[in-house]
């Protein structure tokens, strides 16, 4: 049963960047505007792996909180900056949710980030139809739409039950592509020995028919990653991420779990730290679901964990592939994209003095300072 609905004003500004220091980032610098706080409730599709639902600053109420300021916030930050970064929404809870309260918010904060002319994107397991009817927002550009799929029917099943299934977000997927709206997959976590526990030599054949599947969609582009996960609980319920995979795939193999056990190892060291896959074989798979990806006609990349040369599709400006540009203040106050600019300002204005939006100090992977948007 779904927890009731609290509209609560979010404190303070929004703007800020991920966090990645390291020039192991692979992230275009991006304004966060989170929609909800982070916690268990404020997301109703409550995926197993999800990272946010027990981040250190989450909030635990009962209740699926959700901002209904965001907007007055913004504007507040947009009236106080000249160029403004690419807006990612959201990355703490699923921003197209089906709760009237939040997709009413979402909208609110849609309707003005085009008014204002900036960059952004949308990451769903949703379905963002409903803001299909904001004047404009088809045929608006700069902004993309990710919609995340962790693999089969009989996967999404156990990871991500409460969340549309395979055919509904492969659906949405068409829907947006087919009105030229520019979509990708992020078809993450992969947890490889998932798919070894339900299909066991049949898995790779899966995987190819999963993958034409997503070519068959109209998405031009495909972000993956096998996961990061820590083995230390930081909720009440005093599992890890670590452990609630570890349990769904022994339910369903333990001689996968043992594997699993086995090649996922702890890494220090690039954007963050945990138990990844063990390199050689998280390179392996990444190679291989290049390869299936390039030959339906799309392009790759992977999230954080491997750099592009070891991994990416060639000529991509970034992971995500869409470009999605800082923005710079006209007169009238709106924003107009900058030309040339990427936001991966710290590999495509890496070493420039004057990189096109005028700012050498963007181009670091460190989180930009409001100073220098201003």
């Amino acid at each position: 049963m779904m927890a009731g609905i609290k509209l609560i004003d979010k404190k303070g500004s929004t703007l800020h960047d991920y966090p990645y220091r390291t020039p192991a980032r692979k992230c275009p610098h991006f304004w966060i505007i989170n929609v909800t706080p982070p916690g268990p409730a404020h997301c109703i599709h409550r995926c197993l792996y999800c990272y946010a639902r027990e981040a250190i600053y989450s909030n635990y109420s009962a209740e699926t909180l959700i901002y209904r300021n965001l907007p007055e916030l913004v504007e507040r930050d947009l009236k106080r900056i000249n160029i403004c970064p690419p807006i990612s929404i959201s990355n703490v809870s699923d921003p197209c949710q089906p709760i009237p309260e939040l997709r009413t918010e979402v909208k609110r904060l849609v309707k003005l980030l085009m008014g204002y002319g900036v960059s952004f994107a949308i990451t769903t397991k949703g379905d963002p139809g409903f803001l299909l009817d904001l004047p404009g927002f088809i045929s608006y550009r700069p902004k993309f739409i990710a919609v995340t799929i962790e693999g089969t029917a009989d996967i999404l099943r156990l990871l991500s039950p409460a969340a549309p299934s395979l055919e509904q977000r492969l659906a949405t997927v068409h829907r947006l592509s087919a009105l030229g709206i520019d979509s990708l997959i992020r078809f993450d976590p992969v947890f490889i020995h998932l798919f070894q526990a339900l299909y066991g030599n049949a898995l790779l054949e899966k995987i190819e028919a999963l993958i034409k599947d997503f070519a068959e969609t109209g998405a031009k582009h495909i972000v993956s990653s096998t996961g990061r996960l820590p083995r230390k609980s930081v909720g009440p319920d005093g599992t890890s991420l670590w452990q609630r995979i570890w349990s769904v795939i022994h339910s369903q193999s333990p001689e996968a779990a043992a594997r699993f056990e086995k090649e996922y190892r702890y890494e220090r060291g690039g954007t963050s730290q945990g138990y990844l896959l063990r390199k050689d074989i998280r390179l392996a798979v990444h190679q291989q679901l290049r390869r299936l990806t390039e030959q339906n006609g799309m392009t790759y990349a992977t999230c954080q964990e491997l750099s592009a040369a070891e991994s990416d599709s060639p000529g991509l400006v970034h992971c995500e592939r869409f470009v999605l540009p800082f923005t710079r203040k006209q007169a009238d106050g709106r924003f107009q994209a900058i030309d040339e600019c990427t936001a991966n300002c710290h590999v495509t204005c890496r070493n420039l003095t004057r990189p096109p939006c005028g700012r050498p100090e963007l181009a670091s992977p460190r989180p930009f300072r409001t100073g220098s948007l201003r």
